[in-house]
């Protein structure tokens, strides 16, 4: 069993079936509803994807986000806490704060990364799997 963290797009590509996710990723997300690895989702990432659903930049309801993760035990919420922001402040390389945040929670959970951004693979500041 391996353990990954869901970017905010990842994440939300995963659930509305979207093209945009790889198919390295899916099947990612799919061996996870298996329950053949577990996904932290970062509570900045549930914040975002409210954002970009009321921003209608993607045309899905929060509460089925919500559900989705709460509906499946490999799914585990990782809140921003005193430890994260310890763990903040040490990622230089990465220059967008909600990302540094996620990559934390990446690093704190030893855990590869489920993202597309570029900024965050080539800071290698963490495994990346898209």
């Amino acid at each position: 069993m391996a353990n990954y963290v869901a970017d905010t797009h990842a994440l939300l590509w995963y659930l509305t079936d979207d093209d945009r996710l790889s198919k390295d990723a899916n099947l990612i997300f799919e061996e996870t509803e298996r329950g053949e690895h577990l996904i932290f989702v970062p509570t900045i990432v549930l914040v975002e994807s409210l954002d970009v659903i009321e921003k209608k930049r993607v045309a899905y309801d929060f509460d089925l986000v919500l559900q989705s993760i709460q509906d499946n035990e490999n799914y585990i919420i990782w809140e921003l806490d005193l430890e994260v922001v310890t763990q903040v402040v040490k990622i230089r390389n990465v220059p967008e704060l909600h990302d540094r945040i996620i990559v934390a929670i990446a690093r704190l959970c030893d855990a590869g990364l489920i993202t597309k951004d570029g900024e965050i693979t080539e800071a290698k500041e963490v495994k990346t799997e898209w």
